[in-house]
Order: C-alpha cells, then structure tokens, then sequence
C-alpha cells in the first residue's frame, strides 16, 4: 500500500514525556521509552541501532507484535553510551519507515502516526 508509505513516513513524530527532562539514566543502564503504534497496521519489527553501525541489529520485538492503536514499553539498556540512534520499523503490509538520529536519552514517548 504506497500511500500508507508516504502516511507513515510523513507522519512519523516524537513525543517527549510532558515535564520528564531525561527518560535514560546511561550512567546506571537504565533506558526505556513508550512505543505508540497509533496506525491502522500492526507493527511487525523494529530496529534501532547506533549510526556508526553498519547493518541494522536484531529486531527488538523479537517475536511479539505491535497491534494498531497499542503501546508497548521497549528497554534500549544495551550497555552502550549512546544516545542517538537510527530506528527502523516494518509493518504488516510491508511498509518499511526509518527515522534517523533519534536521542533514546530524552526519548520518553514515540508515536507512529499515519
């Protein structure tokens, strides 16, 4: 479906928690943030991996799913002292969206919209 394509990619958006300065605590590993499928398309896979890394890393949801209009909590406590991170999403209907240079530090809420 090439117009939830271009949906998807335009409307792609961030959502910093209202009033939460940092949603990562590096220094102690703790790293997490709410992930808000707010699609008509359950989310199949999701990817983030630093920029300097040249190929994607394993899919977050391993074999879970994100259903349209559900959040799930994704733990990015992966040892690294990255912040910023290049994130990847393929849906059910094949739709592939990657968004570039996300900082996960101050990352309390993410929202995928069409």
């Amino acid at each position: 479906m090439k117009k939830t394509i271009l949906a998807l990619a335009t409307g792609l958006a961030m959502m910093i928690g209202a009033g939460a300065a940092q949603a990562c605590d590096r220094g102690s590993e703790v790293c997490s943030f709410q992930l808000f499928n707010n699609t008509s398309v359950e989310l199949e896979s999701f990817w983030a991996s630093p920029p300097s890394v040249d190929n994607w890393e394993n899919d977050i949801l391993g074999d879970r799913t994100l259903a349209a209009g559900r959040t799930m909590t994704i733990d990015m406590s992966d040892g690294r002292p990255d912040c910023i991170y290049d994130f990847k999403f393929k849906f059910a209907d094949g739709d592939i969206v990657e968004k570039r240079r996300i900082n996960v530090c101050r990352l309390g809420r993410y929202t995928l919209n069409e």
